[in-house]
C-alpha cells in the first residue's frame, strides 16, 4: 500500500497543478527570505513543517481508507471474494 501511495504522489508531483503549487511555495520561500527575520524565518519553518507533517498524516490515512472502501464496495457488488 505505501508503495501504491508513492506511486500516487509521483503522479500528481508530474502534474501541471502540483508545478503551479511548487512555483507558488518557491515564491513563498524567497518572500521570506526577504521580509522575516532569521527568528521569525525559523518560526514560520517550524510552523511549516507542522502543517506539511499533519497533511502527509492525512494523506496516508484517506488514501488507505480509500483502498478499504473500494474493496469493500467491491465484495458488496460480489466482484471480489471474501
Amino acid at each position: 500500500m505505501e508503495e501504491m501511495l508513492i506511486c500516487a504522489v509521483k503522479e500528481f508531483e508530474a502534474t501541471k497543478q502540483y508545478q503551479l503549487l511548487r512555483e507558488k511555495l518557491d515564491q513563498m520561500d524567497r518572500d521570506c527570505n526577504m521580509m522575516l527575520t532569521p527568528c521569525e524565518k525559523e518560526f514560520a519553518i517550524e510552523c511549516f513543517a507542522l502543517i506539511s507533517e499533519v497533511n502527509e498524516q492525512e494523506r496516508y490515512f484517506v488514501y488507505h481508507k480509500g483502498l478499504r472502501d473500494g474493496v469493500k464496495l467491491l465484495k458488496w457488488l460480489g466482484l471480489f471474494g471474501e
